[in-house]
């Protein structure tokens, strides 16, 4: 600014904004730093830019600066949305020394100059030219090059991947005043269609929408690994973020605070729905959006690539009239699935289903699904006792989260019902010790408890490009395998095709331990013997651990050994 004013500190100091003695200190420090007269100012306490700005404008001049005439770096360019500027009618004209400069034609409000700081993360002064120059500047700088470079992308994106119409998303109904507006940016609601589109077909279980300094970048998560899909410029974040929040009824004023939506979809006919949470960060809105199917009919437990000997016993396990199936295991392995792949084995017109779930993930016919509601007080212990009055035969909790909640799934099992429900735990025996250090009683966990199934999900070997290979004895040392057991089996891996995208890998499968009590686990329990004791003693009473089991199907070429160790690692 002072470089455009050349008089403006003389002006300062002539009407007495600062003194001789401050102008003189603020003169030097500008000229050592090589930085501005007016940075100096504000920085040495003299003056704030909001008081720098109104004596500016006191000057009465409105033309210190022609944003069409000079160059702005795209970097600066990107750094506010385009909703924002042409909303607020400002438009970013430099950054240096973490102090963004923002070009305007009216003084904003302390609320406009907080709210600025916090998405820039940056000090914030004004520069102050007529309303012209801004709409000028922003038809050349973001309305004809935002369509353009929208078309360009949509044009890349649709030449390599499938059509936008694939997807059909359910419309809201009510929009407020900025959403209608947005809406109608033709080319943003395609952008975003085909990139949930593309997930869809991808096979991806979630989008990730993350802002940076100069980008957006979009990342699949396919087969439980994030893969980047695309990099988006940084000017289309606020759109984009804009049209997955109306989509996801989310309030789109709100920018600071966490929320969430979903949005209702069909896929190739199929009913798919997609959790939306938003997040603020410093450089805008991280969006990760989670990928549903409603329908959970495709879910059998025959499909789950169990052995014959676990899924015979788990079979018996869920037949008993009574007591508690617990499916355990870290986020993203897989619990859901098999917690509804049950339901659906257990689903027949004579048996009485009830859940209570946060949130119901899959739909199942026949099935009295409940949602808890923390914010009516609807919670799991809530909806467990009402439960308890609707003469059930099954009951699946989603996840045991509390003493309150095991308390009353266990009483449900000791008065005749069978219990389904998750926690998180590292593997079965593990369950027994972190059930009683929650505060259940030993002897009711000893009675209680029919049996825990321990899972994790690897990746799938490619079957395009499958290939034979041979590991060094050191190879399987560092990973934990016995050489000598393992000397002459043959395994495989993916080398890497077009059907993969060249990972060599496609698709999940579980591997499980499933560990049944019998009278010697309730007795250890009841005494509340050390885990290490109830796991040798598990599987001596046939207890297959997760790494047992990956590595009969490694054996079997279903998957890496690599895979089998990032999950389960060593347990010998």
């Amino acid at each position: 600014m002072a470089d455009i004013l050349p008089s403006f500190s003389e002006s300062l100091l002539k009407n007495g904004i600062i003194s001789q003695e401050q102008f003189e200190k603020a003169t030097a420090l500008a000229k050592a730093e090589k930085g501005e007269f007016e940075d100096a100012a504000v920085k040495l306490g003299y003056a704030t830019y909001q008081e720098l700005f109104q004596h500016q404008m006191n000057l009465g001049d409105s033309s210190t600066i022609d944003l069409v005439k000079i160059n702005i770096p795209p970097e600066i360019i990107g750094l506010l949305q385009v909703h924002a500027i042409k909303k607020n009618q400002i438009i970013p004209v430099s950054k240096k020394n973490g102090i963004v400069t923002i070009a305007v034609c009216s003084h904003p409000d302390l609320g406009f100059i907080d709210n600025l700081r916090f998405v820039l993360n940056a000090d914030i002064k004004y520069v102050l030219v007529t309303p012209e120059n801004i709409k000028n500047a922003i038809r050349k700088y973001y309305e004809h090059e935002s369509v353009d470079s929208v078309n360009t992308l949509l044009k890349e994106m649709a030449d390599q991947q499938v059509s936008v119409e694939e997807i059909e998303i359910e419309q809201v109904k009510k929009f407020n005043e900025e959403a209608a507006a947005i809406e109608d940016d033709g080319p943003i609601i395609q952008l975003v269609s085909l990139i949930i589109n593309r997930a869809v077909a991808s096979r991806a279980s979630d989008i990730h929408i993350e802002p940076f300094y100069n980008k957006v970048r979009v990342r699949y998560r396919i087969d439980g690994v994030c893969q980047e899909a695309d990099t988006l410029p940084k000017r289309l974040q606020d759109s984009i973020a804009s049209r997955i929040k109306i989509l996801a009824s989310i309030d789109i004023s709100e920018k600071r605070r966490p929320q969430d939506g979903h949005i209702g979809l069909k896929y190739k006919g199929a009913d798919m729905d997609i959790r939306v949470s938003c997040l603020p960060s410093i450089y805008g809105e991280s969006i990760v959006m989670r990928l549903l199917e409603k329908s959970a009919a495709l879910l059998n437990l025959n499909n789950l690539n169990f052995y014959e000997s676990d899924f015979k016993r788990l079979q018996a396990i869920i037949r008993r009239p009574n007591g508690i199936l617990l499916i355990t295991g870290p986020t993203g392995s897989g619990k859901t699935t098999t917690l509804y792949a049950t339901l659906n084995e257990l689903n027949k017109a004579g048996t009485k289903i009830i859940t209570a779930e946060d949130p119901v993930e899959y739909t199942i016919a026949g099935i009295n699904q409940s949602e808890a509601n923390e914010k009516i007080g609807l919670t799991f212990p809530i909806i467990l006792k009402t439960m308890l009055r609707q003469d059930p035969n099954v009951i699946m909790v989603g996840e045991i989260r509390d003493a309150e909640t095991a308390d009353i799934a266990i009483a449900a099992a000791l008065t005749g019902h069978f219990v389904l429900s998750t926690l998180h735990t590292n593997d079965a025996p593990s369950t027994i010790t972190r059930l009683i250090n929650m505060g259940v009683k030993p002897f009711l966990v000893a009675t209680s408890l029919q049996g825990i199934l321990a899972q994790r999900l690897v990746r799938r070997i490619c079957k395009q490009c499958k290939e034979r290979i041979e590991y060094t004895a050191d190879q399987l040392l560092a990973m934990g395998f016995n050489p000598e057991k393992l000397k002459g089996t043959p395994f495989y891996k993916g080398k890497g095709c077009k059907e993969c995208n060249n990972i060599g890998y496609r698709g999940r499968l579980g591997i499980y331990e499933l560990m049944e009590l019998n009278e010697t686990l309730r007795d250890m329990t009841y005494r509340m013997a050390p885990t290490d004791d109830i796991r040798r003693v598990a599987r001596e009473s046939g207890m297959t651990t997760l790494k047992e089991d990956g590595l009969r199907k490694a054996k079997d070429g279903k998957i890496t050994l690599e895979e089998v160790f990032s999950v389960a690692g060593s347990d010998d």
